[in-house]
C-alpha cells in the first residue's frame, strides 16, 4: 500500500455543491507533484492500493472515506477537537 500526504484540494467555486472537493494532491518521495480526482482516491483506499493522510499541529490524521447526507462517498479527515473535514481547510490546488 502507498502511503501519500495530500496537501491540497482542488473545490468547485460555483453552483449549489460549491465547497465540495473534486481533487486532491501533495508531493510524492521524490518531489514529484500529483493530483487525482476524488473519485480515484476512493477506488485507491477501498482497493488498498492507496492510504492518504493529512497534517494538522504535527499530527498525521488518516483520510477515511465516508457517506455523505445524499449516499454519495466522500474523503474526510477528522481531528481532535474539529467538527468539520479538514480536508476542506486546504489550499486550493494549482
Amino acid at each position: 500500500m502507498k502511503r501519500l500526504r495530500i496537501l491540497c484540494a482542488k473545490k468547485i467555486s460555483e453552483g449549489p455543491l460549491v465547497g465540495s472537493i473534486t481533487h486532491v494532491g501533495g508531493v510524492n518521495g521524490t518531489g514529484d507533484k500529483w493530483t487525482i480526482s476524488t473519485k480515484e482516491a476512493i477506488e485507491g483506499i477501498n482497493s488498498r492500493t492507496w492510504e492518504f493522510y493529512i497534517t494538522e499541529n504535527r499530527e498525521e490524521l488518516q483520510v477515511i472515506v465516508c457517506t455523505s447526507t445524499d449516499s454519495e462517498s466522500i474523503l474526510s479527515a477528522k481531528g481532535h477537537g474539529y467538527l468539520h473535514n479538514l480536508l476542506e481547510d486546504l489550499p486550493e490546488c494549482p
